[in-house]
């Protein structure tokens, strides 16, 4: 059976997608330390200053890149949601683990 282009496609894209979820768990482990360290030095889990450094910087490589730069400040609004969300938690669960 003759692989069709569409199939061909969807293949590449599964490969992709495999890629993006691996540097995914990459990041969003690095992001558990960041906000073990934020937690442990009492330091808010967010940061709009780095907020706002970090989205020039995404808009800039998406142009780079040929993607659009609010597609790509759009995902990643939703990851750093769901990190300071993370932090939010784990600055929670240290307080309530170092109380005196």
């Amino acid at each position: 059976m003759e692989v069709s282009r569409l199939d061909e496609l969807r293949q590449a894209i599964d490969q992709i997608d495999h890629d993006i979820i691996s540097l995914l768990a990459r990041r969003f482990q690095l992001t558990e330390e960041v906000g073990m360290y934020k937690a442990a030095n009492h330091l808010a889990a967010q940061d709009l200053s780095r907020e706002a450094q970090q989205f020039d910087k995404i808009k800039k490589l998406a142009s780079s890149h040929d993607l659009n730069p609010e597609t790509a400040a759009s995902i990643y609004r939703c990851l750093m949601d769901v990190v300071i969300s993370r932090h939010k938690e784990i600055e929670q669960v240290y307080a309530l683990n170092n109380r005196d």
